[in-house]
């Protein structure tokens, strides 16, 4: 009988990784098997890097990656606080980079994000507030 590895992260572990490292870390539990379910959901930008990055590390042992995220729905003075934490590590790195020090670490938005490797996810269906996975070992 096959198993299923399913790592339950906070999303603490991960906001105190610099972007580049925190793919990292996903990229490397997924493709040694596991299934990430994560207490946070990346930026569309740090998402898209994770799936470039994917792109890149495929081969015949590791045919990518499935994600699924749903993110908390958003009020008007949610969206206005989103907007000016983008900002604040925005004008972090700038003055990371003027001092010398352009690593910066960023929070993950509120919700929940399920990644897994392609070769065992097989199908997911998301709804507006929940989402389903059939997993395939």
């Amino acid at each position: 009988m096959k198993k299923i590895k399913l790592d339950f992260v906070s999303s603490a572990v991960l906001s105190g990784k610099e972007p580049e490292k925190r793919i990292d870390f996903i990229l490397n539990k997924v493709k040694d098997g596991s299934i990430l379910v994560i207490d946070g959901v990346l930026k569309p930008e740090e998402e898209m890097n994770l799936i470039r990055e994917t792109m890149r590390r495929v081969d015949d042992g590791f045919p990518g990656i499935e994600v699924c995220s749903l993110k908390k729905p958003s009020n008007f003075i949610n969206t206005l606080i989103d907007k000016f934490m983008d900002q604040k590590e925005n004008i972090q790195k700038i003055f990371g980079t003027l001092t010398g020090n352009p690593s910066i670490t960023t929070n993950l938005r509120t919700g929940i994000t399920f990644i897994g490797p392609a070769k065992v996810i097989k199908k997911i269906k998301k709804n507006p507030d929940s989402f389903s996975v059939l997993a395939e070992v």
